[in-house]
């Protein structure tokens, strides 16, 4: 059976309900033909680094599936790029900490890692399942950047090429159509 290691976020700042949240949730009733470890991550930079070292032996996985929220997209952006770069001067984390001057998230390591997955496969079949997608090259510099990285630079660190990436997620998407279409894709990618 295929494993598939599949984390999301909760409340922060203004935004009381997360779709990441929901779509963990809803992964889970696929059990049987894929096994998915889900986590719910907190949107609190000091903790990311812990806790996506604490998501199991990625050794064993399949795939790694960061997720999370960006109200201001209309569309289901995977991301095919992650920084190495803290900024968050308009927007505080869950603990009240913000970044108003950037930095390196890891020291040493390099300034951007690619994602190890089919983006661009996956854009498409969420817009053939009528879900509008496209594939982003900026996960931005906040928590949910700072997740992806971390994911990345552990399997670059371990010399693996599990495939990687984070999903994007607009509010008003339907969890249900889109964890059924995540599904497929996996199934038949795999």
């Amino acid at each position: 059976m295929k494993k598939v290691i599949i984390t999301g976020f909760g409340a922060f700042h203004t935004h009381r309900e997360n779709p990441s949240e929901a779509l963990i949730r809803e992964m889970t009733s696929f059990k049987e033909e894929i096994d998915y470890q889900t986590t719910l991550l907190p949107v609190v930079f000091s903790k990311i680094p812990g806790k996506v070292s604490e998501l199991g032996p990625i050794e064993d996985a399949d795939a790694l599936i960061f997720c999370g929220l960006a109200a201001s997209r209309n569309e289901i952006t995977p991301e095919k790029i992650a920084l190495n770069w803290v900024y968050s001067p308009e927007r505080k984390d869950n603990e009240g900490v913000d970044f108003h001057v950037g930095r390196p998230l890891i020291e040493g390591a390099p300034l951007a890692l690619m994602s190890t997955f089919n983006v661009e496969g996956l854009s498409d079949h969420f817009n053939n399942d009528q879900l509008k997608s496209r594939v982003s090259f900026s996960a931005g510099t906040y928590v949910c950047n700072q997740t992806f990285f971390e994911g990345l630079n552990r399997l670059k660190v371990k010399g693996l090429e599990t495939p990687c990436t984070f999903l994007h997620l607009p509010s008003d998407v339907d969890v249900k159509k889109l964890a059924a279409s995540l599904h497929h894709f996996l199934k038949t990618t795999l």
